[in-house]
């Protein structure tokens, strides 16, 4: 964890100076199409439930609650060029500001609202808080980022139980071909190589109330269901 917090601090401050300029343009465009400030935040609860704000590039409509979920349809880009942006995950670039402040991992489970916005399962929510939380994850990148980050609980879990560096490096690969071409995985996707012995134990998972969660190690790289 050392070793983790020690990259964020520097590839996070790296990536910082590429992003500003990436963002600077976005949110031109975006403030040109949309005709209001491009940027908006709310607040997410981080590691060990320490909440923080938010920020991101709008590509919501005005008039949409910040706190609105993705469930029943009620997301809407406001355009063509904001749904491209949300695809593609570019209207979080902001959030890499995040990391060299020590507020954000590079990668981590996606930081949830808080529970009046956001209700969860006490085991669910308590078990992810144990690591800092991240501007990319296994969920970010999965083939279900559509949907509530918490009706997929086993992309978080995944990470939790066997997460690695050699898997964050692998992540954050992936998370540019996201952004270059639209790919997603699956965890049966994941590569045996980058399995390590996980940032949370299973009998920590188990004490918080996180046991029904728990991902078997055949679901990585074995072309196994996705729960």
């Amino acid at each position: 964890m050392f070793l983790k917090s020690a990259i964020d601090r520097v590839v996070g401050a790296l990536l910082a100076v590429v992003v500003v300029p990436v963002v600077l343009v976005l949110a031109a465009v975006l403030a040109a199409r949309l005709r209001t400030w491009p940027f908006f935040g709310h607040r997410r609860v981080g590691r060990h439930g320490q909440v923080m704000r938010f920020p991101k590039l709008r590509t919501l409509r005005p008039d949409t609650h910040p706190y609105t979920l993705k469930e029943g349809g009620t997301v809407i880009a406001a355009d063509r060029f904001c749904a491209f942006l949300r695809r593609r995950h570019l209207d979080e670039l902001p959030q890499v500001l995040l990391v060299p402040l020590g507020k954000l991992s590079l990668v981590g489970p996606r930081p949830k609202m808080p529970e009046r916005w956001e209700p969860t399962d006490p085991g669910y929510r308590t078990a992810r808080q144990l690591v800092p939380q991240g501007c990319t994850g296994l969920w970010q990148i999965g083939r279900h980022a559509h949907q509530m980050v918490h009706h997929r609980p086993a992309y978080d879990f995944c990470y939790l139980q066997y997460g690695s560096i050699r898997m964050d490096l692998w992540i954050m690969w992936r998370t540019l071909l996201l952004f270059v071409t639209g790919s997603t995985v699956r965890l049966d996707d994941v590569p045996r190589w980058v399995i390590g012995r996980g940032w949370v134990s299973e009998q920590h998972i188990r004490a918080v109330g996180g046991a029904r969660f728990l991902v078997p190690r055949t679901a990585i790289g074995s072309k196994g269901p996705t729960r």
